[in-house]
């Protein structure tokens, strides 16, 4: 049985990221994999690490964050861009979490290496259509966290999907996207 963790980084909680995870989850659960959610939103945490001499004890949210990465096999992060850019407090979680020196100050050196033989994906949900994003950006703005947080960490191989905004749930484009998510977690076994 897998053990799927899904990041939930939408700040605002909204409708459209709900149902994206919940088709993602379908599939899941379909195929028996147990799964945990975290939620970025009510977590409670400094997103910017109070550098001291001394190393101090993380932030209980930010523990349990580790043990929740530590559990999973595979790590599905739902994470909506707004105007090319993600919002700080999702910034400051991945620096948490991820960026050596800050949650990994410890007498253990493997630390570091925990987070090798899982998978992941990113979600990236956009706030204008995909296409208009790339002509723009000319690269994806999930790159910092595909590249930097997981690959460096051994989470391989991290597979990406983008949305573009989604006007509706009832729409073909929403629906296309809900179908395909499902499919995604059907094949997480």
């Amino acid at each position: 049985m897998g053990q799927l963790l899904i990041i939930n980084a939408d700040i605002d909680k909204s409708e459209t990221t709900a149902a994206l995870i919940n088709a993602y989850k379908s599939g899941a659960t379909t195929s028996q994999v147990m799964i945990k959610e975290l939620i970025i939103a009510d977590m409670k945490f400094n997103s910017n690490r109070q550098f001291s001499l001394h190393a101090t004890e993380n932030e209980p949210d930010l523990q349990q964050a580790i043990s929740l990465l530590k559990w999973a096999k595979h790590i599905a992060i739902f994470c909506p861009v707004y105007k090319d850019s993600i919002n700080t407090k999702i910034k400051g979680f991945f620096d948490r979490v991820f960026m050596p020196d800050q949650v990994f100050i410890s007498n253990e050196r493997s630390t570091m290496n925990h987070f090798g033989g899982r998978s992941a994906r990113i979600i990236s949900i956009l706030d204008e259509p995909a296409w208009t994003d790339w002509q723009a950006n000319k690269h994806p703005t999930y790159l910092a966290i595909k590249k930097n947080m997981l690959e460096k960490r051994q989470i391989t191989p991290v597979h990406t999907s983008t949305i573009g905004h989604l006007y509706s749930l009832e729409n073909e484009y929403s629906k296309k996207w809900l179908q395909k998510l499902h499919s995604f977690g059907l094949k997480l076994i």
